[in-house]
């Protein structure tokens, strides 16, 4: 897959900006209702948790492998097999932070995520060789997986659980 700088943060902000977009267009009563079904996220706020913790996790990655380090990627203790552990751990880990404080939280998340993508060229976005810690996959998808297609599921397991018409 082969990224460039500019595609990549255009990307990113597009559905940045649409997820913040569907997140404001919600009334007040609606973002704190639960959500219809029984998947793991319950509410707007484990969403929007869900995607910044993703962003902490990429950013302790990053800075970790910019200094010749191999992170544990997912995370310490996990393994892709074991990616909805985590993913409830990490839900967990913020049930005590409202919405409001986590949508600052992950404005800024988003920001630093742009800043890492800006630092690089297309050749360091794409080439799946030139990061030795990424282990065999490009930068940029990284990026994008933990930014645009991020916010893009997020749009969806929103409107999902709350029974809206579904993101484009």
């Amino acid at each position: 897959m082969d990224f460039t700088r500019d595609e990549l943060l255009e990307r990113n902000d597009e559905e940045f900006e649409a997820l913040i977009g569907l997140i404001d267009s919600l009334p007040p009563e609606r973002l704190d209702e639960e959500f219809a079904g029984d998947g793991r996220d319950r509410n707007v706020r484990d969403v929007v948790a869900h995607l910044h913790a993703w962003h902490i996790l990429f950013e302790g990655w990053y800075a970790e492998g910019t200094t010749g380090g191999i992170p544990a990627i997912p995370a310490d203790g996990y393994s892709w097999s074991q990616l909805a552990e985590l993913n409830e751990d990490l839900r967990q880990q913020w049930q005590d932070t409202s919405l409001h404080d986590l949508l600052a939280l992950l404005k800024a998340s988003h920001q630093s995520l742009q800043a890492d993508v800006a630092l690089h060229s297309d050749a360091e976005l794409s080439d799946p060789d030139i990061h030795p810690w990424t282990q065999g996959s490009p930068l940029g998808e990284f990026a994008l997986e933990c930014g645009g297609n991020h916010y893009h599921w997020a749009r969806n397991a929103i409107a999902t659980g709350l029974r809206l018409e579904a993101a484009a």
